[in-house]
C-alpha cells in the first residue's frame, strides 16, 4: 500500500469520528505518516471552518442589504 492510498484510509478514520490518539494506537504505519495524516486533516478542517465562516459572514451583509 503506498503512502497517499494509507494516508486517505487515516484521514478517513479521523472523519468517521476517532480521535487522533485512536488513529496513532490503531495504525499500523509509520510515525510520521500518521502525523502528516493528522496534521493534514486537522488543516482541512480549519479551512472548512474557515470558509463556513466566510459563508455566513458574506450571506450575513448580503441579508441587511436587501432589508
Amino acid at each position: 500500500m503506498n503512502d497517499h492510498h494509507l494516508k486517505t484510509q487515516l484521514k478517513q478514520l479521523l472523519k468517521r469520528g476517532y480521535s487522533e490518539i485512536d488513529v496513532r494506537n490503531l495504525a499500523i504505519a509509520p510515525k510520521n505518516l500518521v502525523d502528516q495524516a493528522i496534521a493534514e486533516f486537522n488543516a482541512d478542517q480549519r479551512l472548512n471552518e474557515q470558509t463556513i465562516r466566510i459563508q455566513h459572514n458574506q450571506a450575513s451583509f448580503a441579508m441587511r442589504l436587501g432589508g
